[in-house]
């Protein structure tokens, strides 16, 4: 028995290139902000392995945003000498979450 042709409606849901599942899932986070949102939160739980553990109960990761991460420190004292470490706690970061996301730090 022939099923007779139907014509869909619309644009084709399936293109004649298919992308990659990881494009796609990459495009649906990068849309919904969800990954800024998992990256703070890594970056949340290595704060310990990023500033080591005598730094870690005087700075408390605020926000991610474009590339800059923004850190609250308790005094002056504790955001110099967070200051004079920057580079190395960017690189750290970075190496956490396995790609170059953070670019600069902002103390506060």
């Amino acid at each position: 028995m022939d099923i007779p042709y139907r014509k869909k409606r619309g644009k084709p849901v399936c293109s004649k290139h298919p992308e990659d599942i990881g494009v796609l899932l990459q495009m649906v986070l990068d849309k919904n902000h969800i990954t800024d949102e998992m990256e703070l939160k890594s970056l949340a739980e290595g704060l310990e392995i990023i500033v080591g553990p005598l730094i870690s109960p005087h700075v408390k990761i605020d926000k991610l945003n474009k590339g800059i991460l923004t850190l609250k420190c308790d005094s002056s004292a504790w955001k110099q000498e967070l200051f004079l470490q920057k580079k190395a706690i960017i690189e750290k970061c970075n190496l956490l979450l396995g790609k170059p996301s953070v670019k600069n730090i902002l103390f506060v």
